[in-house]
């Protein structure tokens, strides 16, 4: 495992690569995808359970909800924005550049526990949250046919 300074692993460290690794089995079981995805950047996403719904948060900061382009098809999602670079004022030059511009995509898979006819998106303060339903199971009816 790997070490910062500390006597402690890095949770930074560790969190990104088993995010990585995490990707990396979700492309594998759903390779439909993956070559959608790759080369662009991607919204950090939290994903948390109430007793009714499935919500997953995506973050997005800098962009309006008239920039965000989300589809659902079936239990797939599909979020994706193009996030513009403001250049600097007058003769300015860069010293440090952390933050990430370009086109974002990110595709998700909804469980099969959410009901998709359902899902209701809100965007508040750079937060773009996805309520998801739990579907209700329901006992289906047997007919029996004789046959004549």
């Amino acid at each position: 495992m790997p070490r910062s300074g500390s006597k402690h692993a890095s949770f930074a460290g560790n969190y990104s690569r088993h995010l990585d690794e995490m990707r990396s089995l979700l492309r594998t079981l759903d390779p439909r995808h993956a070559a959608d995805d790759e080369g662009t950047l991607t919204a950090p996403m939290d994903i948390y359970e109430t007793e009714h719904d499935l919500v997953l948060e995506f973050d997005l900061p800098g962009l309006g909800p008239e920039e965000i382009c989300l589809t659902q098809r079936g239990m797939i999602c599909v979020i994706q924005a193009d996030k513009q670079s403001i250049p600097p004022v007058g003769q300015a030059r860069y010293l440090c550049l952390e933050r990430h511009f370009g086109k974002l995509r990110r595709t998700v898979r909804l469980p099969d526990t959410v009901d998709p006819s359902h899902i209701r998106a809100e965007y508040r303060r750079g937060v773009l949250r996805l309520i998801c339903p739990k579907g209700r199971e329901r006992r289906i009816l047997i007919k029996e046919f004789s046959r004549e």
